[in-house]
């Protein structure tokens, strides 16, 4: 236990000595009176000799020293509540925390179920709380839509405002394609998911964990700087869980089966794993793998935390406080 005003007791301490000090000095400039002028009754001894008079008198004398006791006690005590009796400690804030990057592929073969995935994104963040999460889109380059935040009211604002785009071609909203065609080729697979793991701020030794939901059909047009295999090991070096979901997996236009073996192969490879759009457990299997293995401990920052206490000593001044009203009844002061 500490006092955050811990000059405020001696302060106290100084103002009783100085009032006790000339208390003193009247007292005795008060006998020194009566002394000199004497006492305006006569024969008073004979009252004061009296043995009632004598058992009053130490009855009063004893309720006035109990009396000062409890005044004294109940002003130490508001002196210590004013003076913030408090409990200080230094704590380390521990959280489960994680960094999602949400990376859509943009080409032109993944125009029709685009406004589809970016629901699924929406249905994603509405199924976690705390983390981070960020949106990436490519095509032949990529564009980093908004950053790693947890601003849930602006991420829900700008996936809404990607599905409207999705939805009427550009149309409504902003021109989703926008910085994504500068590159050679289109639907660059490996440059677009090695973009994502860029995305994620830190080093190896962050302690945020770190996942990746890829949604692409895995049809390359072109020549990327880094294979799917490539950008997949780069996730793995760096500890990223890539979960991927295909749009047309599981339906009659669904990819080959090489195309949709070598995309589950590489996202298995980092512990994450492989989705169907269509499927109805797709975004609850990947909120659940996410809940269940991407939780982390997350030690923040240390910091002082101050706690002030004041409870015990209000209930002592309060309890002091009614003592001394009831002395002061029995005292008749």
């Amino acid at each position: 236990m500490e006092l955050i005003f811990w000059w405020m007791p001696l302060a106290a301490l100084g103002l009783a000595i100085v009032g006790a000090a000339l208390y003193v000095r009247w007292r005795r400039r008060t006998r020194d009176l009566l002394r000199r002028d004497g006492v305006p009754v006569a024969h008073s001894e004979r009252l004061t000799e009296l043995p009632e008079y004598r058992r009053v008198m130490r009855r009063y004398r004893a309720l006035l020293g109990a009396l000062l006791a409890v005044v004294v006690v109940a002003a130490g005590s508001g002196v210590l509540l004013a003076s913030r009796v408090s409990s200080v400690e230094t704590v380390e804030p521990q959280s489960y925390k994680r960094d999602i990057m949400l990376c859509l592929d943009v080409s032109g073969s993944m125009t029709d179920v685009d406004a589809k995935i970016v629901d699924t994104f929406a249905s994603l963040a509405e199924g976690l709380n705390g983390e981070r999460i960020g949106l990436t889109v490519f095509d032949s380059s990529a564009v980093q839509v908004f950053p790693l935040t947890d601003d849930y009211d602006y991420i829900t604002a700008q996936l809404k405002t990607y599905r409207d785009s999705f939805e009427t071609q550009g149309d409504t909203g902003v021109r989703y394609w926008t910085g994504t065609d500068l590159g050679q080729g289109a639907s660059l697979i490996g440059d677009g998911l090695g973009s994502c793991v860029l995305g994620f701020d830190g080093d190896t030794s962050s302690k945020r964990p770190k996942s990746i939901i890829l949604a692409t059909d895995n049809y390359v047009n072109g020549s990327p700087i880094l294979t799917l295999k490539q950008a997949g090991a780069l996730a793995t070096k760096r500890g990223i869980r890539v979960y991927a979901i295909d749009p047309v997996a599981g339906s009659s236009e669904s990819t080959s089966d090489t195309v949709a073996a070598e995309l589950k192969s590489v996202v298995d490879a980092t512990n994450g794993g492989f989705y169907g759009l269509s499927g109805t457990d797709t975004v609850p299997a990947i909120v659940k793998r996410i809940d269940e293995q991407e939780a982390g401990l997350f030690t923040g920052s240390r910091r002082l935390v101050v706690a002030d206490n004041p409870v015990p000593l209000t209930i002592a001044g309060i309890l002091l406080v009614m003592g001394a009203l009831g002395l002061l009844w029995r005292v008749r002061l």
